[in-house]
């Protein structure tokens, strides 16, 4: 099962607001983590752990409240990303085995993405659904692009991460 951008939309839609950048950080981290499980490598699903990677972002969100969200979430995507790249093995476990990861190349892109999309839902005065969605849409479209390579003979074969 491949990332689905619906399932963002639902996670980032099902957030509970709060007042701080903790529970914050912590919400959005959440939401993008229970949507990363649906991912796979050739059909498989993630099988591993991704709660260093989770970690690893909540870590790299600051200012998600106070400065620059759109910022604090792409640095958080980007350090998601930079523990999952590593684990490919573990996350999907297959035979052959994975044996190096590359991560999407348009995470970076996503500040510049969330930045217009928040000022559009603003001035649009959209719903909290359809704000939810224009952002999961934001953020999912720079998920795409991610490779494992499987240790196929002769020749390593490079995988989409879905």
């Amino acid at each position: 099962m491949p990332l689905v951008q619906a399932t963002l939309a639902t996670n980032l839609e099902s957030m509970e607001p709060v007042d701080n950048e903790a529970d914050a950080i912590d919400n959005f981290a959440t939401a993008f983590d229970d949507y990363f499980q649906g991912s796979s490598v050739i059909g498989t699903p993630v099988s591993g752990t991704t709660a260093a990677a989770k970690t690893a972002m909540k870590g790299s969100m600051t200012g998600l409240l106070e400065t620059d969200g759109a910022a604090a979430i792409t640095a958080g995507v980007i350090a998601y990303w930079g523990v999952i790249i590593p684990a490919v093995a573990t996350l999907w476990v297959l035979v052959p085995p994975l044996t190096v990861g590359t991560p999407p190349p348009t995470l970076a892109a996503i500040t510049a993405a969330l930045t217009a999309t928040f000022a559009s839902n603003t001035s649009g005065k959209l719903s909290l659904a359809a704000a939810a969605a224009t952002v999961a849409a934001a953020i999912h479209a720079n998920q795409l692009g991610g490779t494992a390579t499987q240790a196929t003979l002769p020749s390593p074969t490079v995988q989409p991460i879905l």
